[in-house]
């Protein structure tokens, strides 16, 4: 009786790997740091045009918007979201105004700009998709982000160094430690 009862567990363990990894396919797509990097790299434009940072070297709006920030609220026309990179000693904020949503700008919290996110070929739910990072100084290329997913992200210098790789609200560095904080005040709604 127990070689029976041992034959059928061994038959029904056998089949039963076939059956999970029918279910591991239909998972999603993991990506490596080196595989994330030749995406991201892949088309990306190495200068933005200066038309999209002249106007915006400013921010008229600065005071406005860190009351909205400390008050957690939003101003007509626009979404923020706050940022604190290095533990602390860098502070700033990002506006995204409703009638450009492919352009994030970066303020320092003064308000003077210091980059500016582009992403004009994402579709919401489509993922992956990159960001490129251009300095508001001189319009080159500073990083790329390739989003893999609502929660996750990988980021890289121009060189292709990973900067972060961003679980949540943490980035994280290539050995895994934590080394960023961000959050997020108004979800910044894609089209």
């Amino acid at each position: 009786m127990k070689k029976i009862i041992i034959i059928l567990f061994l038959l029904l363990n056998i089949s039963l790997p076939c059956i999970a990894e029918e279910t591991v396919l239909r998972g999603s797509v993991a990506f490596t740091v080196e595989s994330a990097r030749k995406l991201a790299f892949d088309g990306l434009e190495l200068k933005l045009d200066k038309k999209h940072i002249k106007p915006y070297l400013y921010d008229e709006n600065n005071k406005e918007n860190l009351l909205a920030l400390k008050n957690n609220t939003e101003p007509e026309g626009r979404y923020l979201m706050s940022f604190e990179m290095l533990k602390g000693i860098v502070k700033g904020y990002v506006v995204v105004y409703e009638d450009k949503p492919d352009y994030a700008y970066y303020y320092a919290a003064g308000g003077t700009l210091v980059a500016i996110d582009v992403d004009t070929k994402h579709k919401e739910g489509q993922y992956p998709y990159k960001i490129g990072k251009y300095s508001a100084l001189t319009g080159n290329l500073i990083s790329i982000g390739l989003y893999i997913s609502e929660d996750e992200q990988y980021a890289y210098t121009k060189n292709g160094k990973l900067k972060a790789h961003w679980v949540g609200n943490t980035g994280y560095n290539a050995k895994g430690k934590p080394i960023a904080k961000r959050s997020v005040i108004n979800q910044i709604p894609s089209e």
